[in-house]
């Protein structure tokens, strides 16, 4: 089972998903692009039972978006599914401070592979957790912000937000 629902939060739209085994989704959206963050739900989750439910999910809301009571809680539980390779991305992801910034190079290094800089840009792309897990603080080696599901705007937006936090 799979509790969603969608969230207005600080940095626009997003659909934010649950199982009681932790958060397994959260995904930034427009919102003309509801239909598809729902489609892309559940094309991941194929086999699951969804579920709209904003009291399911609501609890998380506030420690995702708010640093405050995300140091004063427990750890957020995340449920993912990926390759050893996504994984092993995703955990070097979390670890990078917030406000700050690192080239898809950094990460590849960090992993120990060094010349995977374009998977690693593969596997950012994939994260189905995008904040928690922070995908937006990764930029080309020429500082170039570059893709980024919910939009370069968003991003600027996301390590902007970030920066002031973090100071």
């Amino acid at each position: 089972k799979i509790a969603y629902a969608y969230y207005a939060s600080l940095f626009g739209a997003c659909l934010r998903v649950t199982t009681d085994r932790g958060i397994c989704g959260l995904n930034f959206f427009q919102n003309k692009e509801r239909p598809s963050a729902l489609a892309g739900l559940k094309s991941r989750w194929q086999n699951a039972t969804l579920i709209e439910n904003p009291a399911a999910t609501r609890s998380f809301v506030d420690r995702i978006f708010n640093p405050l009571a995300r140091q004063r809680s427990t750890p957020l539980h995340l449920l993912l599914s990926g390759t050893n390779f996504q994984i092993k991305v995703w955990e070097a992801l979390i670890k990078i401070p917030m406000g700050a910034v690192v080239s898809y190079e950094d990460v590849a290094a960090h992993i120990g592979m060094p010349k995977a800089s374009r998977a690693v840009g593969n596997a950012v792309g994939s994260n189905p957790i995008s904040f928690v897990i922070p995908c937006h603080r990764v930029i080309r080696k020429t500082a170039e912000f570059g893709n980024y599901g919910g939009g370069v705007a968003r991003k600027l937006a996301i390590l902007g937000w970030e920066a002031v936090q973090s100071n």
